[in-house]
């Protein structure tokens, strides 16, 4: 079966009456992450760009989400209809992309696509890209205010590394110095240490 085919079978399904974004805090503050969890998505990002040398001269996030198997396309290449569609199966509620994951009904194999609105300018697009890149590396099974929060500090951490590096080569600079486990192992410990009293 191919990807065509693979797409008409999920397309229709939605999601579960659930799993609709709703902020319900009893007390009606807005929701926020633990400290503790964005500590975490701060040393995913930085784990996921070592681990393919986001330092390097021709480092290519897009390509870095190709070649683990997930589809990459522009809203462009979708017909309004379709885009639609795929909105409504999305673990993402973010109007500006799609993340959809979904067997393959001829092989089981799971299908990841990610879609971009690419109206924007490239910073803007990358931050679309890794938002939707989050909900795939963070594991969301459904929509829900936690997981957009999470996405967007997955994205945030994953676009600052990644501008600091283009501006001013910190990672570069760091692994030639010291290596590659160095510049991770500093990060966690710097994020760990506790505050002195």
């Amino acid at each position: 079966m191919d990807e065509a085919e693979c797409i008409k079978q999920v397309i229709g399904k939605g999601l579960p009456e659930n799993s609709t974004l709703q902020a319900t805090m009893e007390d009606g503050k807005p929701y926020v992450l633990p400290p503790w969890r964005v500590n975490d998505i701060i040393l995913l990002a930085i784990e996921t760009l070592s681990d393919v040398n986001y330092y390097d001269d021709d480092f290519d996030y897009k390509k870095m989400i190709r070649e683990q198997g997930i589809k990459l396309k522009k809203f462009s290449s979708f017909t309004p209809e379709n885009l639609e569609e795929f909105r409504k199966v999305s673990l993402s509620r973010w109007e500006e992309g799609v993340c959809v994951i979904f067997p393959n009904p001829g092989t089981g194999e799971q299908c990841r696509m990610i879609a971009y609105n690419e109206k924007h300018n490239s910073i803007e697009c990358m931050q679309i890209v890794f938002h939707e890149f989050a909900h795939i590396k963070l594991h969301h099974t459904q929509q829900s205010i936690n997981g957009e929060v999470e996405a967007t500090c997955f994205a945030l951490a994953m676009t600052m590394f990644l501008l600091l590096e283009k501006l001013f080569h910190v990672g570069k600079t760091v692994v030639n110095a010291a290596g590659k486990s160095f510049l991770v192992q500093t990060i966690r410990d710097t994020i760990k240490q506790k505050e002195a009293i």
